[in-house]
């Protein structure tokens, strides 16, 4: 369910356009791009037009496998440029709902990861089941969430295309795609250094080089960066900063260039040490809902057995004796090859990337040892894909290929119970010994073999109508199987040896490993009308569908399934696009119905452990979305964006019910059909207003203000109040001065401007912690100096 934080986690076809051309979304025009296959194109006219604050016309996006521009594209797609996200300080993938409509995502650490579109996404923080928001990086789907946790720097663009997807990107997906495109090598010699500095001890280095190797035949680029602050929220126990930021990367690339013949080359390494496993205490329901005392509620425990009188002053209040970084390693290599083979292109990406993620979390969020749990994630995914495309131009135009995956994958839930865990978890004065130092394990394993033919064509039917069609079969192998293991504490007389069994099994027992191993054959489709009203309006509708592969539960067992089923998604949407003079106004409507929604559900017989997937529901989206922007002239221009999202679950008759629901007697399930979606907000938009004009024949002043806004939601369950966020607005803005010539800049910036405080996702109270809040960054503010040589 999105925005629902386990606690334990580590703690198609294309649819309709409703992209505009903001103007925060075009390159500099000082930065003109000539590469088609880059992206964005700015022109020389650009360059100059920008030298009296205007922005450059167009912009390429790759969403279809070929350089189109954006008006031009009748999908459902939104895009902003590299130089725009980096002038903004838009660094992460959960910054880019500043400019992206109906798309917001959850990024606090690797695993408590989700990117969402009109509210539905993530992975419901399970890593056998794939988001309904698929990330594509440089051609390259990426399977496991935890990839989206990386800062991609060094971008030429980005770019949303909403509903399902499967025709031409990628693995099939239902909700909608993240397409990142990094920037490429260049033959002309460049030499980009950026540094940083800001509160909380914060500073950023960013360097790229490019340039040729081999006269104009082997070009290269190197990008590296790195980001370190102090954190902003002190542990009372020992005074260390948590939630800061320590990380760094380094991308390398060559690009080899024959005429006929060009392969790209990329090979790149991030790592991630941070305390971002800092969840705060905000509440614990002491007593249900029909009025009867929860005896066993983490309060009242701290309260009678420790004599700790529990702190809710949310970000103020950690008081935690063993928590430690959390570790994340990323490696990866690709090569994109294209052949000409006469009017046609033949596209081959091959890639191998690499996941490695290791948690340290204090538990049971208290100054006591009690228990250590979460997930040790290791992931290795090997992809091939090969595409052929016809030249364009004519009555019809086509692209082919097949796609084959193959993911292994390691997701070990290890709990460790410490020297306080008998007395927590037993009743009575017994020997510390029965749990301390015991490790109980769930080791779930997951391989996919997944392999896909696909194609979709045009037929232009005149100059103004053409339809758009594409299909896509997918054969996928799954094995999943899930063990559990135990091991270390002492060794115990038989007097204690039964209670220390009892803890386990209210864990999840040392039952007899479970495995299913399950292929499926799936179909996705898309049917996309367009038709020019004029050369200055589009109008276009689509139906498509999309399936997202079944889920594996690799926290499995007795008679809870192993593999469910995959995830259905069928999309209508009808929209127009519009250029009027200085100004685009788009708009776009959708109606999309999910079957088999993958959704959590709870075993409420287990102390721990007890989250499973399972088709539990049906749901439905509907809603519309804008996008306009205009030139103002002067060197002002603004963008606003906006969209009303109607995101209800149709059916879910089993949903997980709330801690202060369960008391003894009390319902097992409850009926959330006809509720909103979790974390699913109704009113969401932004407006930007940027500002870039000469001072002088030698400088320009540039500033821009960004506000966005989104509707209050729940992010637990909507018959909890314990998740409840309401509405918010983030401000950012920055004012600065650049050199005509683009080569010096100096921009001094602010993130959330007036330090709004509120939460990205909610982490339900069990027998071991209270609810706990994933908090959204504070107010940051710095400096930027940037070159160019």
């Amino acid at each position: 369910m999105a925005r629902q934080v386990s606690l334990r986690s580590g703690v198609g076809g294309l649819a309709l356009i409703c992209g505009a051309v903001p103007a925060y979304a075009h390159v500099p025009p000082a930065q003109a791009i000539q590469r088609a296959s880059a992206g964005i194109v700015a022109t020389d006219e650009g360059a100059e037009a920008a030298s009296a604050g205007e922005e450059s016309e167009d912009i390429l996006i790759t969403a279809r496998r070929r350089d189109e521009r954006l008006q031009d594209v009748p999908i459902a797609i939104s895009a902003v440029s590299g130089e725009a996200l980096q002038t903004q300080h838009i660094d992460r993938i959960a910054d880019f709902a500043a400019k992206l409509p109906n798309f917001s995502a959850v990024q606090q650490n690797t695993r408590v990861s989700g990117l969402y579109v009109r509210g539905l996404g993530g992975n419901a923080n399970n890593d056998g089941a794939e988001s309904g928001v698929g990330l594509i990086v440089d051609n390259v789907f990426f399977t496991h969430i935890g990839f989206s946790w990386l800062d991609f720097i060094d971008l030429d663009h980005i770019e949303l295309v909403r509903g399902p997807q499967g025709t031409l990107l990628g693995k099939n997906t239902t909700i909608g795609a993240l397409v990142v495109t990094t920037k490429r090598p260049s033959f002309t010699p460049e030499l980009n250094l950026e540094a940083g500095y800001a509160n909380y001890g914060r500073y950023q280095i960013r360097a790229n080089a490019t340039g040729p190797v081999i006269g104009d035949t082997l070009a290269y680029r190197v990008t590296f960066y790195q980001d370190q602050s102090n954190g902003w929220a002190r542990n009372k126990y020992d005074g260390q900063k948590y939630l800061d930021i320590n990380r760094w990367a380094v991308r390398g690339q060559l690009l080899f260039d024959s005429g006929p013949v060009t392969s790209r080359l990329i090979a790149e390494h991030y790592e991630t040490s941070e305390f971002n496993n800092y969840y705060p205490n905000f509440a614990d329901a002491t007593t249900f809902v029909n009025g009867a005392v929860r005896t066993g509620s983490w309060d009242t425990k701290m309260r009678t057995l420790f004599g700790y009188t529990p702190d809710y002053t949310v970000g103020k209040n950690a008081d935690l004796n063993t928590q430690q970084r959390i570790d994340s390693r990323v490696n990866g290599i690709s090569n994109e090859l294209n052949i000409k083979l006469g009017s046609h292109t033949l596209t081959a990406v091959t890639a191998w990337r690499q996941l490695r993620f290791r948690p340290k979390n204090d538990s049971d969020q208290s100054p006591f040892s009690i228990l250590r749990a979460g997930f040790d994630v290791d992931v290795d995914q090997y992809s091939q894909e090969l595409r052929l495309a016809s030249p364009t131009g004519g009555t019809v135009d086509y692209q082919v290929g097949g796609y084959f995956l193959r993911e292994d994958l390691i997701s070990n839930n290890r709990s460790i119970f410490q020297s306080d865990a008998t007395k927590w978890f037993l009743p009575g004065a017994l020997p510390s010994a029965i749990l301390d130092g015991v490790e109980y394990d769930q080791l779930g394993k997951l391989q996919v073999t997944s392999g896909a033919a696909f194609g979709q064509a045009t037929v232009h039917l005149n100059d103004r109508a053409s339809v758009t069609s594409g299909v896509r079969f997918t054969r996928e192998t799954k094995k999943a199987s899930n063990t559990a293991i135990t091991f270390g504490g002492a060794s115990l007389p038989a007097v204690f040896a039964g209670a220390r069994t009892a803890i386990l099994t209210a864990f999840g027992g040392l039952f007899t490993p479970v495995a299913d191993t399950r292929t499926t054959d799936s179909w996705s489709w898309l049917i996309n009308p367009s038709y020019k009203i004029s050369d200055d309006v589009l109008l276009y509708a689509s139906v498509s569908y999309g399936e997202k592969s079944g889920a594996a539960n690799l926290s499995a067992s007795g008679d809870k399934p192993v593999i469910i089923d995959p995830e259905k998604s069928t999309d209508y949407e009808i929209g127009l696009k519009a250029t009027l003079g200085r100004a685009t106004l788009n708009a776009n409507l959708y109606w999309n119905d999910i079957k088999d929604y993958q959704a959590v559900q709870l075993d409420p017989t287990r102390v721990s452990l007890g989250n499973f997937l399972g088709n539990a529901a049906r749901v439905r989206l509907r809603g519309v979305e804008v996008e306009g922007e205009v030139k103002i002239g002067a060197g002002f221009s603004a963008s606003v964006s906006g969209s009303y999202n109607d995101a209800t679950y149709r059916s879910y008759k089993n949903a997980p019910v709330p801690v202060e629901y369960s008391y003894p007697g009390g319902p097992g399930t409850l009926d959330l059909s006809g509720k909103r979606v979790v974390g699913s907000a109704k009113w969401s938009g932004q407006a930007s207003i940027a500002y870039d004009a000469p001072v002088s024949d030698r400088f320009n002043l540039n500033g821009y203000v960004n506000q966005t806004y989104r509707s209050a939601t729940n992010l637990l369950n909507p018959y909890s109040a314990y998740g409840a966020q309401d509405g918010y607005g983030l401000t950012n803005a920055g004012i600065g001065i650049r050199t005509a010539d683009d080569k010096y800049s100096l921009l001094f910036w602010g993130r959330n401007v007036f330090d709004k405080r509120y939460a990205v996702g909610v982490g339900q109270a069990t027998a071991v912690n209270p609810f706990i809040k994933v908090l959204g960054d504070p107010r940051t503010f710095g400096a930027t100096v940037k070159g160019r040589f």
